[in-house]
């Protein structure tokens, strides 16, 4: 590993061996990753290590390839000799404190994505000359966003999108630039084992999150549709969700997106550490002892960098889960 610290005069120093752990992680539900790292705190001798201040940039790599680039948004210190935990977020996190007022009129989810990030100064992912920012194609009438965070107004663009296409989305910062992509993205090449790189397991199942039958009502409270899953209302009995009609939304496509028909599972394993294991991505999975065979979706991951070792904890889920957000009104 090889961290970096990037003062805001452009000095940079390399730190890591004034490092004795590193943590780096980042989930579907907090969008913004973050880096741990522990920093020698030796106040009273000097090892002519830099000092380091909330706001100066890290930049983390592992075999070569920098993984994480972001801001010390804080620190815990004591005046004992031992170590000082620092912790930084990615660029999202700006997205995730900032707000603003918009009144999108014609415009496309990608767009207003663009448009947001440009105002708020977030650089984009470029890949072959073309911002990573996935096109739907969707055209958003009118979609008024009052004091909602810069996240949440791209994540409510994007959300009108899924709801007419039927795709998630997501966004991420990689190599320091924001990117929105489909959630198909698959770790290539790679399977967790029980036999290679898998150290434990376990699952928990819940039936708190199934929705069988979806009532759809249009503008006015009238009931104009229904959409269920026979076979899970026998099961399980009814869990029920309304959807009320939007403009230029199929009814029919929105209602059954909010299916969910089977009880939840999340699937936690501890196993050595692979860069590319990183929440929205899918993973394959074979384990003998609790069943596990096939493609799992990485909700959460957490990897660890201590005494030379890379070791990961991740959290799995069947299918995956898209941030939804809806705007503070619409015309």
């Amino acid at each position: 590993m090889n961290i970096v610290l990037i003062k805001p005069t452009g000095e940079q120093f390399n730190i890591t061996r004034a490092v004795s752990r590193v943590t780096w992680r980042g989930s579907a539900s907090s969008a913004a990753r973050e880096l741990a790292f522990s920093y020698i705190n030796a106040p009273f001798d000097s090892f002519g290590l830099p000092n380091i201040s909330t706001g100066d940039i890290v930049a983390f790599s592992e075999a070569g390839d920098e993984v994480f680039y972001g801001q010390l948004f804080g620190s815990e210190r004591s005046s004992a000799v031992g170590t000082i935990t620092y912790n930084a977020y990615d660029y999202m996190k700006h997205l995730l404190e900032s707000k603003g007022q918009y009144n999108f009129k014609n415009m496309t989810p990608e767009a207003i994505a663009m448009m947001v990030c440009s105002d708020a100064g977030i650089p984009l992912r470029v890949a072959n000359g073309v911002p990573s920012i996935y096109v739907t194609g969707v055209n958003i009438a009118s979609m008024i966003c009052d004091n909602m965070t810069l996240y949440d107004i791209i994540m409510a663009a994007y959300t009108k999108a899924h709801r007419i296409t039927g795709d998630k989305y997501f966004p991420m910062i990689y190599k320091r630039g924001l990117g929105i992509y489909k959630s198909n993205w698959i770790v290539s090449g790679f399977e967790l084992a029980d036999d290679e790189n898998l150290m434990s397991s376990s699952i928990k199942e819940s039936m708190d999150a199934i929705v069988n039958k979806v009532r759809v009502y249009d503008t006015a409270g009238n009931q104009i549709g229904e959409v269920t899953d026979n076979d899970s209302l026998e099961l399980f009995g009814t869990f029920q969700q309304i959807y009320k009609q939007e403009d230029g939304v199929d009814p029919v496509v929105a209602a059954t997106n909010l299916l969910h028909v089977l009880p939840s599972q999340k699937i936690n394993v501890s196993c050595v550490g692979d860069i590319n294991c990183i929440s929205h991505y899918f993973v394959y999975v074979r384990d003998r002892s609790t069943g596990l065979v096939g493609r799992y979706w990485i909700s959460s991951d957490e990897h660890t960098w201590e005494n030379g070792a890379h070791t990961m904890e991740l959290e799995l889920t069947f299918d995956s889960i898209m941030s939804e957000r809806d705007a503070s009104g619409e015309e």
